[in-house]
Order: structure tokens, then C-alpha cells, then sequence
């Protein structure tokens, strides 16, 4: 996936390509993780699908909630599925840095030979 540390480094077009594909892997991640957090919010609280969407999307990004649990079993999917969305938030990020990161290292190990 990443060229190896002896090969050159990526031309500049190429590499904003790759940027691009992880970026793409980057939000698909984000959608897959927010899909059982709208089916939860539906099934277990019965809101309507854009209700259910906002719940998801507000424990992405830490946020109250607009729609509050109503059931000890939607309070105990509420936990649950936040520590799960923040973790796939955290691997997100670390997707889209991931060729950054690898770009800056290659370039420090070239100018050490």
C-alpha cells in the first residue's frame, strides 16, 4: 500500500490521490459506524429516522443529546454505542493521517542517507 523505505518517494500528484482514497476509507468508516447507532435509536426509542440520525451524529461529536433515552435498555445502548462511535471516530482520523505521517517519515529517512 505504501511504498517501501528503500524505493523514492511518491510523486506529489500520486500522493494527493492516495490522500483522496483515504479520505474516502476515512468517511466510510464514519458511515458504517454511524448505521447501528441510527438502527438502535429507532428500534429501541422508536424515533423516526432523521431523529435517529441526529442522535447518532451528536454522540459523534460528543454533544447532548436532542433526543434522550427513554428506556434503561436505549440508556444502556446510549453508553455502549458512544464508546464504540469514538473509537471509530479515533480510527478515522488515524486512517486520514496514516499517508501524512508516512510521507513525512519517508522524506526524514531520505535526507539521513
Amino acid at each position: 500500500m505504501f511504498e517501501h523505505v528503500k524505493n523514492d518517494i511518491l510523486p506529489f500528484n500520486r500522493f494527493l490521490f492516495r490522500l483522496f482514497k483515504f479520505y474516502c476509507l476515512a468517511c466510510a468508516l464514519l458511515l458504517f459506524g454511524i448505521l447501528p447507532g441510527v438502527i438502535g435509536f429507532m428500534v429501541l426509542d422508536d424515533l423516526t429516522l432523521f431523529q435517529s440520525f441526529m442522535n447518532a451524529i451528536s454522540l459523534l461529536g460528543s454533544i447532548e443529546l436532542p433526543h434522550p433515552p427513554q428506556t434503561a435498555h436505549s440508556h444502556v445502548f446510549t453508553a455502549l454505542y458512544s464508546l464504540f462511535i469514538e473509537t471509530v471516530f479515533f480510527l478515522a482520523v488515524a486512517t486520514l493521517l496514516a499517508p501524512v505521517v508516512h510521507r513525512i517519515f519517508h522524506k526524514m529517512h531520505l535526507q539521513t542517507d
